[in-house]
């Protein structure tokens, strides 16, 4: 389900979102101070979530203004302790595939690539287009027998 890249640094231009425990926040602000982030933190998945629609709304208005490409960016520190995860994790699969997501492991910041599989890539059903029905065709169909001709 998912792929590990090791390594993956933030730039400057990434805006982050840390979902961690409340009560491991210290640790949060002193690993996102180490790796040079600036993040907000958040404590609960669904406020995470908000934070990463607004701040991808934000870099939608700001896109036109500006030629540099700012990334939206979600670390998950310790988050394996709080519930709803696996839930916000799909969801961002599903309706935000932009957003890089990425996890705190052994003290180094590991993107986490989602996999998407064929059918979460096709967003609507394909159309099918029927041959034309006449009169006659339809008739058969409802009432089961050929509709009379008019002379």
């Amino acid at each position: 389900m998912t792929e590990n890249t090791n390594n993956p640094q933030a730039s400057s231009l990434d805006r982050c979102v840390v979902l961690v425990p409340l009560e491991r926040i210290d640790a949060a602000v002193a690993i996102a101070h180490k790796f040079e982030i600036q993040a907000s933190y958040e404590h609960e998945t669904p406020l995470a979530m908000a934070e990463i629609c607004l701040l991808l709304k934000q870099a939608q208005a700001n896109q036109g203004w500006d030629t540099s490409t700012q990334t939206v960016r979600l670390i998950l520190m310790h988050a394996s302790e709080l519930p709803g995860v696996t839930q916000m994790l799909a969801g961002i699969r599903k309706y935000l595939p932009n957003v890089v997501v990425s996890e705190l492991r052994d003290g180094r910041i590991e993107e986490i690539k989602i996999q998407r599989s064929v059918v979460d890539s096709i967003t609507e059903m394909p159309v099918v287009h029927s041959e034309a029905v006449d009169a006659e065709e339809l008739s058969m169909l409802l009432y089961k027998k050929p509709q009379e001709v008019d002379e």
